[in-house]
């Protein structure tokens, strides 16, 4: 099967006598991808590992109990102290204890927190996986096509190169 695109000659896969090393280069180009992309995640991973079952539990604390905690860390400091002492649960004490930098830091984790589950992080490590496997594979299939499209061009030029010097067979390069 062969076609025309903007004056150059494309042929189909079926039509190249190296299909052998064609297949094998993209086998060897998807592998790389998986490889490489859990190698991606396994380093993520090892470099920013999940949250320990206390933050998870404060972060949960934080997510059923928003409202109050929201009302709570918005309110100043005096109210904060007569608030806590109506409030039963640690945090609402604990916090008025907190350097203001601590108090920063849980600050914005309530705020991450209103919409957390607890396999949030793996979830999004299966779709860091997949983004970085489908773009390096992309990338793999772009080099490849790339790869074709010179070696055609070389095919090309050969051909050109001998038909211009009056030889009557046609080399194919190897």
């Amino acid at each position: 099967m062969m076609g025309v695109i903007y004056g150059m000659e494309i042929s189909s896969i079926e039509d190249d006598p190296n299909d052998k090393n064609r297949k094998l280069l993209s086998r060897v180009s998807f592998w790389i991808s998986i490889i490489v992309s859990t190698g991606i995640v396994v380093w993520y991973v090892a470099t920013n590992p999940p949250d320990s079952k206390e933050v998870q539990n404060m972060r949960l604390f934080f997510k059923n109990n928003s409202r109050d905690v929201s009302v709570f860390i918005a309110l100043p400091r005096d109210e904060m102290k007569a608030y806590a002492e109506k409030k039963k649960h640690p945090f609402y004490k604990g916090f008025l204890k907190k350097s203001e930098a601590d108090r920063n830091k849980i600050r914005a984790m309530i705020h991450i927190s209103i919409d957390y589950t607890p396999y949030q992080y793996w979830f999004n490590m299966v779709f860091l996986w997949i983004i970085a496997f489908t773009t390096l594979w992309f990338f793999g299939l772009m080099l490849e096509g790339a790869l074709v499209i010179m070696k055609k061009e070389r095919v090309d030029r050969i051909r050109k190169m001998n038909s211009g010097s009056g030889s009557s067979e046609t080399k194919k390069p190897e």
